[in-house]
């Protein structure tokens, strides 16, 4: 489904009301932005699936005193 809407006054913008039914957005939503090399991508944060994934990531890692560089490593390995 595509959609050409124009960035608004405040720099917003919305989201017609068959994508925020297909996703199920309402106020409040946290929305995940995503910049590539030539496009913004919009998706719905789901926190549970990122907090499995920082678990899975800290898994790697020794189970006591984690390093700054530790947890950096861990970001990196969640966000790439």
């Amino acid at each position: 489904m595509k959609m050409i809407k124009r960035i608004s006054k405040g720099y917003q913008i919305t989201i017609p009301a068959q994508i925020r039914k297909k996703f199920d957005l309402t106020i409040g939503t946290p929305i995940d932005i995503e910049a590539k090399e030539s496009e913004i991508v919009l998706k719905p944060f789901d926190a549970k699936k990122e907090m499995e994934k920082l678990f899975k990531e800290a898994d790697k890692f020794p189970k006591h005193n984690l390093s700054i560089e530790d947890l950096e490593k861990m970001e990196e390995g969640i966000y790439e």
